[in-house]
């Protein structure tokens, strides 16, 4: 008898835990659901949650041409919305900055699709972007620099096609599209230093210069010490009686003047393959003619070679000055 009232007072004991237990979880689902009506999740989406993702806001035109040389296209990704068909996308009305990249590759190799991943951040701040293919290849001088002014010059008389603000330009490249980044840009900033010379047309901006030659000269000396095999400035030159000729007309160091377009340079201090000593010798000389500049020194970093720490720091810097600038 004493073994069943046990048992009957267990098990009313389980029945009125568990409809606690229910009551409880009820409960709690009631006040969640307070909650929720009262705080953020129904609210309207604001700007920050909605640019999490970004994606979907550019397209790109593939390989659009430049010039008659197969070499000579570009892509060119677009700020804008995807609106369904038949059009599919729409690109902004609102004239956002336009970043032209050149690739790398020592003038004599690379290609557009090598460095994409660099594009990101300014797609991702808004930016439209055209990414430049041109000639490259051993014996090929001066095609790759003068690709670069005809790919300029091709934006400024077509940009509007694409909607394209031509006064807001940014040049960037990284080694030897540092270079042509920087050359181009200088070129433009000199009013009939070239044939084609489109300074009058397209505002350039700024010049973001990772690691570039500056003095060509100098490169192809350092490498011939240091590493003949990888001597990629004599490689693209071809003749060494040529090579003081080449630098003269073409590195951006003789290109110095006060009015020039504000460049930040990116360099390691322990680059093998252009020497940290290039940087430093353009900075000095756009410090001396009291041009706008900033020479964001990467100590012991390599050619493409940085830490985390430091690739944030120089993102961080790229885009505060660029904003300075009014982009």
């Amino acid at each position: 008898m004493l073994k069943k009232e046990c048992f009957s007072t267990n098990l009313l004991w389980f029945t009125i835990s568990k409809a606690t237990f229910i009551f409880v979880i009820v409960l709690l689902f009631l006040i969640q659901s307070c909650f929720q009506k009262e705080g953020t999740n129904d609210q309207p989406l604001n700007k920050e949650t909605m640019n999490n993702f970004w994606a979907h806001h550019f397209s790109m035109s593939k390989d659009v041409k430049y010039g008659d040389d197969p070499a000579q296209r570009m892509d060119i990704y677009l700020q804008g919305s995807y609106i369904g068909e038949p059009n599919f996308f729409k690109p902004s009305a609102e004239k956002f900055p336009t970043l032209v990249f050149f690739h790398g590759g020592g003038w004599v190799q690379g290609d557009k699709e090598s460095r994409v991943a660099l594009l990101m951040p300014y797609l991702q701040k808004g930016y439209n972007v055209v990414n430049v293919e041109y000639r490259v290849g051993m014996g090929t001088v001066p095609n790759a620099a003068e690709d670069a002014l005809i790919a300029l010059k091709w934006v400024a008389e077509n940009g509007s096609k694409y909607t394209i603000d031509t006064d807001k330009i940014v040049l960037t490249g990284n080694s030897a599209g540092g270079h042509l980044a920087l050359w181009a840009g200088m070129i433009n900033s000199i009013p009939a230093s070239h044939p084609s010379y489109v300074g009058d047309k397209l505002n350039i901006r700024a010049v973001v210069n990772w690691f570039g030659i500056t003095d060509i000269e100098k490169v192809e000396k350092f490498l011939g010490e240091t590493k003949p095999a990888s001597n990629y400035a004599l490689a693209w030159i071809a003749d060494p009686a040529k090579v003081a000729a080449v630098s003269k007309k073409y590195s951006p160091i003789h290109l110095v003047q006060k009015d020039i377009t504000p460049i930040l340079t990116i360099h390691g201090t322990d680059d093998s393959l252009v020497p940290y000593s290039q940087a430093v010798a353009l900075h000095d000389a756009l410090e001396k003619v009291g041009a706008k500049q900033e020479l964001l020194s990467m100590e012991g970093g390599k050619h493409m070679g940085f830490s985390e720490d430091q690739f944030q720091e120089a993102w961080g810097r790229i885009f505060s000055f660029l904003e300075e600038l009014g982009l």
